[in-house]
């Protein structure tokens, strides 16, 4: 005779039956919704939230400036700090103990880096703030304590799927727009019905382009599985310098944004025109989107 649980996270209703439960290990547990879709493959890779938080302050990054044009740019004793004291805000988020985590945030941010030691990365933002929001996913693991649904790999006895880990569940695709305004070589801004966005007090000033692609009435969570670099002149003092992609989810859609690069060498741009330049166009990103009305914050 079965016995039926309601699992409550999941909705669902599990038969236990005596004597089979290691089969349906051997077989692989697949679960379905009423519609068809698929919400459980346990002979997949999946993924459950880890953590969540805000993101904090790390270091600043100044710019370089070429000590000489006739030194080897391709070599770092050829390049000084330009304006010492000065430079761009990094910001961070901790992951420990991770295996290949994917990070999902609301707001701004452009990932400039991870280092790791042992187990913990620590990923490292630019254009962002103390109020930029990040969702941790990474493959589900040993997690919690009492009553869970839980399915190994009968091979190596890892853990495939563990209910009490919130599943990551992408619900939409956004694909970047494609550039603005085409000016010569450069662009008048990164995105079709985007805008730029300077920010000038001290130097260095920061040159944002954005656009945002409105999704629904929910508010977002975006990961950016690869981003793009470009070149932008500031139009402020005529400065040129590297700039690295970005996405966030918002109240309401997903936005796309360049903004400085942590390190960017600076240089005069003498006469070329104000825009950004050395766009890559023959591939767009693709930003992975899911809702956070589920997603405990914050979380570890």
């Amino acid at each position: 005779m079965g016995v039926f649980i309601q699992h409550k996270r999941l909705g669902l209703l599990f038969g236990e039956l005596p004597n089979c439960l290691w089969v349906l290990l051997m077989a692989g547990l697949k679960v379905r919704k009423l519609d068809g879709t698929m919400l459980l493959d346990s002979e997949k890779i999946t993924y459950g939230l880890v953590k969540s938080g805000y993101l904090t302050q790390g270091e600043i990054w100044p710019r370089k400036r070429i000590r000489s044009i006739n030194l080897d740019p391709s070599q770092g004793t050829s390049w000084a700090d330009d304006a010492p004291g000065t430079g761009d805000q990094q910001w961070t988020f901790t992951v420990p103990d991770c295996v290949a985590p994917m990070l999902f945030l609301v707001g701004d941010g452009c990932l400039n880096g991870v280092s790791a030691s042992g187990n913990t990365r620590t990923y490292i933002f630019g254009n962002a703030s103390g109020s930029t929001k990040v969702y941790a996913f990474d493959q589900m693991r040993e997690m919690g304590s009492g009553p869970r649904l839980r399915c190994r790999n009968v091979a190596t006895g890892a853990i495939t799927f563990n209910s009490y880990m919130v599943p990551l569940n992408i619900i939409a695709q956004v694909a970047a727009p494609g550039p603005g305004t085409q000016q010569g070589n450069s662009y008048v801004t990164a995105y079709a019905g985007g805008n730029n966005e300077l920010i000038k007090g001290s130097y260095p000033s920061i040159q944002y382009s954005r656009v945002r692609v409105p999704l629904g009435n929910e508010e977002y969570a975006v990961h950016l599985p690869f981003s793009r670099n470009a070149a932008v002149v500031d139009n402020s003092d005529a400065m040129g310098y590297s700039v690295i992609e970005g996405a966030g989810g918002y109240a309401g859609g997903v936005q796309f944004m360049f903004g400085p690069a942590g390190g960017s060498p600076s240089t005069q741009a003498g006469g070329q025109r104000v825009g950004y330049y050395a766009m890559v166009l023959d591939r767009m990103p693709v930003a992975l989107v899911t809702r956070t009305s589920n997603l405990p914050f914050p979380f570890n």
